[in-house]
């Protein structure tokens, strides 16, 4: 019998790009099943061109009961021998005991295991959440994921992204270093003043230009460092499509910037990153065992027991300029 499979992830797009490896590892394991996947805008992007994806269906974000019945009644009618709850929360988890899967699998959570038919426990071995996520797939027999992250994009947004380099005044005779000092969450930013210095360096020791990175509602931090900056980075343009920065990511030889959405997005294209953490703990959002993607953070002896937000933000405040610019010093070492 074919497979059908959903696998259910919501919220923040850092969070489902996270699923990709565990996609991509239930694909090769099952060739011949249908995959879909219950997710939210503007996450959908990231499975527009995965080939590993038959359909996506957009969780509205609606309690109501009447969208709540209406989704139900669409997840029973697709009959799907599996569902994978990657997301794993109250609401997640009664919505696979009512899609009708016989086979049911999330993580083994108070209140929540009940819902599922095979509740699997927490990996204690795998900080990185990609892998962690990946762990549900024991239940399936499949123990090895490699955790790759991917966001495949198409002809459209690979034509865009060009165009955006040309109409700024991309010079492909110099390096292009792609920042994002961006954050909705305060103990994930960095200070402007530090990264209009690192900017500089970029343009002083490497003669690089700087592409400013930014989705809705984030202009004011590059306004911030713009301001801050001794030298002129790459001027403005219209906001792409989170496709489209990805294909502009594909483009550019280092990306700089805090542990954020870009930042995933960066890892995903294999470019070399630095990214520097405040709260999040960099083993779970940095890949394992490489040395593409380099992660700094600094522990003001609290990190593994953040009491946030009663503190000063020393995690994030105290990470240096000099620390900053000696990981770029060798990943740019590595490009040269």
């Amino acid at each position: 019998m074919k497979e059908k499979i959903l696998c259910i992830q919501l919220k923040q797009i850092g969070d489902v790009l996270m699923i990709t490896p565990a996609i991509r590892a239930l694909a090769e394991a099952n060739p011949d099943a249908e995959i879909h996947i219950l997710t939210q805008k503007p996450s959908d992007q990231i499975f527009q061109h995965n080939p590993n994806i038959s359909n996506v269906i957009l969780y509205s974000g609606s309690e109501s009961v009447r969208d709540t019945i209406s989704l139900i009644r669409r997840m029973r009618k697709e009959r799907y021998t599996i569902l994978i709850d990657f997301f794993g929360q109250p609401k997640t988890a009664i919505l696979a005991r009512l899609s009708g899967a016989p086979t049911r699998i999330g993580f083994d959570k108070p209140g929540r295991s009940i819902f599922y038919t095979y509740p699997v426990k927490a990996s204690h071995t795998e900080p990185y959440s990609a892998l962690q996520k990946a762990h549900l797939l024991t239940a399936l027999g499949i123990e090895q994921v490699k955790p790759k992250l991917e966001f495949p994009v198409g002809p459209d947004e690979e034509a865009a992204a060009d165009r955006i380099l040309e109409n700024i005044g991309r010079d492909q005779t110099k390096r292009l270093v792609s920042v994002s000092p961006v954050s909705r969450r305060k103990y994930k930013i960095w200070s402007a003043e530090k990264f209009a210095a690192v900017c500089d360096a970029l343009v002083d020791e490497w003669d690089a230009q700087i592409l400013f990175l930014w989705g809705p509602g984030e202009y004011q931090f590059i306004r911030d460092v713009r301001e801050k900056m001794r030298h002129a980075a790459l001027p403005d343009y219209d906001i792409p499509t989170i496709s489209e920065t990805v294909a502009l990511l594909k483009r550019v030889d280092l990306h700089v910037g805090n542990d954020n959405g870009p930042m995933h997005f960066a890892i995903s294209t294999s470019v070399r990153t630095v990214a520097i953490f405040g709260r999040p703990l960099q083993r779970n959002w940095t890949p394992p065992n490489q040395n593409r993607h380099l992660a700094i953070e600094f522990d003001p002896g609290c990190k593994e027991s953040c009491h946030y937000p009663d503190c000063e933000l020393e995690c994030i405040r105290d990470v240096s300029v000099e620390t900053v610019l000696g990981k770029i010093r060798i990943q740019i070492s590595q490009t040269a």
